[in-house]
């Protein structure tokens, strides 16, 4: 499934989703003028119920801020909007100073010889040259395929504050800075370009490409959605050539997502989708010497059933380094390609008997040794492991289940290596670093929760966005000392807590529960604000579970966890636990779900719903199991192959039949359809629809290119012919997120409208009285 933090939430108030470990969305509760200015609470006033609206709406939303480092000073810029003016500006403060800002960018452009300014109604993002000479400005943001996106860019020159489109003929994607800051590249309708900087002139690299056929230098919605990879190209370090893979999509079949919009005849868009057991996207690798114009081809094998996760340059250019995977996702192999002539050469693999794990981006080079780093779970754990380039011979760095999430960077003159892992049995990230020799780790983020950290290219500082599961987003200055810049938060949550104050919002509380095997699951709940003692609840179990997804962390759930809070205040114990079967805990967790996908989760779901009965204020007979995609699933296969198990479930977005979704992640869980169509059967809510007896709503949209629609028309199909009453609930043109996006997410409180009103209706709960809805004005403060 997609990857979406949090229970499937959308960040509504921007364009694109928090998902690039190299940038970060960071709230900005404050006007700029008052950044480090205290608020006085409001006088006491009776608390109101919270409502949808106010939680979908925009009443308690954060004010963003995009935030990036600067590469040649120990520097952080991000996009303030004067509340006053209205002018939009890219503000800068260095760690050493950080309470003075300057402006590099705004989007009031004026020259000398001009009548009137160029101005940018709203640009959403901006990106700095290796030698931050350069601003590269994005604008007009649109997704493109899971998580991808296009954009109109422009690039400001900041000495002779110019302002000049990347390209006048479409949007592009995934555009980048050469190392030495002379040239970008980027990708437009599914063609490699480059771009002098100097000269402003275009150079097409490729000429054949199209999205629905052939794309250059970006992967295509399969890699995406089952890799993680999106930029399919790399700048060689002395800048003189890409290397960039090839998709070939003709040998993948077309599925046809319906868009009605209202149209007599509606429109047809054919998306390459390979299913489970079909013919996956040909990939090629080549590299492009920019002076010379001359393409080579990397030899990569005649395999059609393999997939390239992965490129990286070697720092001296002389080699470019590749990882190869099997079809099966079982066998992975690291290859060196000669740049000059394209020969390869293996250097080392890795196997598994079930499935391997993929890091596109796992290597990271040294600049003093003649090795890189590479994460892997050959231990059972994601640790490090220093990787020779003239064998692959390995040293293990870490050990003792660190479960590592990235590598953040190496400083060779220091001789310290900084990464991020989990802790609290998967339920934190904190910010780490050790001795290049795997001695003296250390943990250099503070307190508990989750912390997402930028660290600047001197490894001086970082910037460390924090929260935990019940306080709301702040960020900090740090020097990797440990050391507080500020002695406390830059900017924190303010203007959010004092809202969330002023409304019936209760504190979610974690629990750890056995599993069905004895393993420690974790999981929060969340009691009624007004709990009456001695009174019993009706249960409702959130679970999301998959291989790819935690739901249960000590961070602050946003929207998604105020809708939680919203539903149990209807008169219900809300709770959400991670089975079996999800990752942060090592690779025997995760994989407890291999080849009994939905058996071992529901196993869990059963011994979590005792326990709560056990622990809790909890009315056993009325008890519900609501999921979205794999928790989607999960509900599916609870109302027909463990029929009895919940009296009621909520099925949003659902897979039916694994035959049905994307390859790389189904045959991840349950191999081939040839080799394991009993898997396939089993794993099914379509084989046991007679078991079905009541309670279930399925819900989907329409024009869904992740689990499509077919996978709930199929259920229902199969419901139908054996006569069984159930409800539908469908979202004509919405995809996958059934989000309307932006400040008024009509959607999302319609969804939750229908939620909420078919468990009152299951459960026969009376309705508590209309929540107060605060008036539209002053939600921006």
């Amino acid at each position: 499934m997609e990857y979406v933090p949090q229970g499937v939430r959308l960040l509504a108030a921007v364009a694109t989703p928090l998902r690039h470990m190299k940038k970060y969305i960071l709230p900005l509760f404050l006007g700029f003028t008052g950044l480090l200015q205290a608020q006085t609470k409001p006088t006491a006033t009776p608390l109101k119920d919270l409502s949808l609206d106010a939680i979908w709406n925009g009443y308690f939303d954060q004010r963003l801020l995009r935030v990036h480092l600067m590469n040649s000073s120990d520097s952080l810029a991000f996009i303030y909007n004067d509340p006053e003016t209205g002018e939009q500006q890219i503000q800068s403060t260095a760690f050493g100073f950080p309470k003075i800002f300057e402006p590099v960018f705004s989007n009031q452009i004026r020259s000398e010889k001009d009548s009137m300014p160029v101005t940018f109604t709203y640009f959403e993002d901006f990106r700095f040259s290796p030698d931050d000479k350069y601003i590269l400005i994005q604008t007009q943001i649109e997704p493109q395929f899971y998580t991808s996106t296009r954009e109109f860019n422009y690039v400001w020159n900041r000495a002779a504050k110019t302002l000049k489109p990347v390209s006048a003929d479409g949007k592009q994607s995934y555009v980048s800075f050469s190392p030495d800051s002379r040239r970008i590249a980027f990708v437009r309708d599914g063609n490699l370009y480059v771009k002098d900087l100097r000269t402003d002139q275009l150079t097409p690299i490729t000429a054949d490409g199209s999205l629905s056929r052939m794309l250059y230098g970006m992967a295509d919605a399969l890699y995406e959605n089952g890799f993680g990879l999106q930029k399919a190209y790399e700048w060689s370090p002395d800048g003189n050539s890409i290397a960039f893979l090839r998709f070939n999509e003709s040998v993948v079949q077309n599925y046809p997502v319906t868009q009605y919009n209202g149209n007599v005849y509606p429109d047809i868009f054919n998306q390459r989708y390979p299913k489970a057991g079909e013919a996956v996207p040909d990939v090629q690798v080549y590299i492009y010497n920019i002076a010379d114009k001359v393409l080579t081809k990397a030899d990569v094998g005649v395999n059609p059933n393999q997939y390239i996760v992965g490129l990286r340059w070697q720092p001296d250019a002389s080699a470019l380094w590749l990882q190869r995977m099997s079809r099966t996702q079982t066998l992975l192999e690291v290859l060196r390609v000669n740049v000059r002539n394209g020969s390869s050469k293996k250097i080392f693999e890795e196997t598994a008997t079930d499935y391997l794990r993929v890091v596109p981006d796992n290597m990271v080079f040294f600049q003093s040794r003649n090795a890189f780093l590479w994460i892997s779970e050959k231990d059972g754990y994601s640790n490090m492991y220093e990787v020779s380039l003239n064998n692959g011979s390995q040293r293990q760095l870490t050990r003792g289940g660190y479960d590592i999430v990235s590598i953040k960077g190496v400083d060779d003159e220091n001789s310290e290596i900084y990464f991020t892992a989990h802790q609290d049995n998967g339920r934190q990230l904190h910010l780490f670093k050790m001795n290049i020799d795997g001695t003296g780790i250390r943990r250099i983020s503070a307190g508990n929760g989750v912390h997402h950290t930028l660290l600047s290219q001197g490894y001086r500082f970082f910037l460390d966005v924090h929260s935990s599961l019940n306080v709301p987003v702040a960020y900090s200055l740090y020097n990797t000392a440990g050391k507080n810049l500020l002695d406390s938060s830059l900017l924190s949550s303010r203007e959010t807590r004092v809202r969330l104050e002023e409304y019936k919002v209760q504190r979610m509380e974690f629990f750890t529960a056995p599993s069905a095997q004895g393993q420690n699951l974790n999981g929060y709940v969340i009691k009624p604000f007004d709990a009456q003692p001695g009174q019993q609840y009706p249960l409702l179990l959130y679970v999301y579970g998959g291989h790819t997804q935690q739901e249960v962390r000590d961070e602050w759930p946003d929207k998604m966890g105020l809708t939680l809070r919203y539903l149990a205040n209807q008169g219900y114990i809300v709770a959400c636990v991670d089975p079996r079967g999800t990752p942060g805990r090592g690779a025997a967790f995760r994989k407890e779900s291999y080849k009994r996908p939905g058996d071992v989760e529901l196993e869990d779901l059963a011994a979590v719903k005792a326990y709560l009965i056990r622990n809790y204020a909890i009315d056993s007979s009325r008890t519900a199991l609501m999921g979205w995609s794999y928790g989607g699933y999960l509900s599916a296969l609870a109302a027909t192959k463990y029929s009895g198990l919940f009296s009621s479930s909520i099925s949003i977005a659902p897979v039916s039949n694994w035959r049905f979704y994307s390859n790389v992640y189904a045959e991840r869980l349950l191999t081939l359809p040839a080799e394991n169509a009993e898997g396939y059967k089993q794993a099914s809510p379509l084989s046991f629809v007679a078991r079905y007896k009541k309670g279930l709503l399925l819900i989907h949209g329409s024009a869904d290119d992740n689990v499509h629609f077919q996978h709930s028309m199929e259920l229902s199909r199969e419901l139908i012919k054996v006569n069984k009453q159930f409800d539908q609930y469908y979202f004509p043109d919405y995809a996958h997120q059934l989000s309307d996006g932006g400040q008024q997410n009509t959607a999302r409180v319609n969804l939750f409208t229908k939620v909420s009103d078919y468990l009152k209706d299951q459960f026969r709960v009376v309705a508590p009285p209309a929540a107060v809805t605060p008036p539209v004005k002053g939600k921006k403060k």
